[in-house]
């Protein structure tokens, strides 16, 4: 499992715009971009104590069309790390773009 620094340099190296939490208002209108969120966190326990966190994130890739470079070497490059997460796809019939997304777990101290 990647911690969210890897996950980070990982979608960075996409070289298409990455934001977390809301897209940036900059990059709204670029062919691709990404944007992530945490959405779980899920405490690891032993002898009563928290000792790291798995945290979910949602991934995101809005794009002209639902095949797009990035979502491909996303895809490409998690499967390298022996990671394969569902990606589904949605069509947003306003802006006739795709938002194809997939959820990622990390390690992570959240304190």
């Amino acid at each position: 499992m990647m911690n969210k620094e890897e996950l980070l340099k990982l979608l960075k190296s996409l070289k298409v715009p990455v934001s977390e939490g809301v897209p940036d208002d900059n990059n709204i209108e670029a062919k691709t971009r990404i944007c992530f969120w945490e959405y779980v966190w899920e405490p690891f326990v032993a002898s009563g104590n928290e000792y790291n966190t798995k945290v979910t994130y949602q991934v995101s890739i809005i794009s002209e069309n639902p095949r797009c470079k990035a979502l491909i070497n996303l895809k490409n490059e998690l499967n390298k790390l022996d990671l394969h997460p569902i990606i589904q796809h949605e069509k947003d019939i306003q802006t006739r773009r795709w938002h194809s997304y997939l959820a990622i777990e990390v390690l992570e101290n959240i304190e």
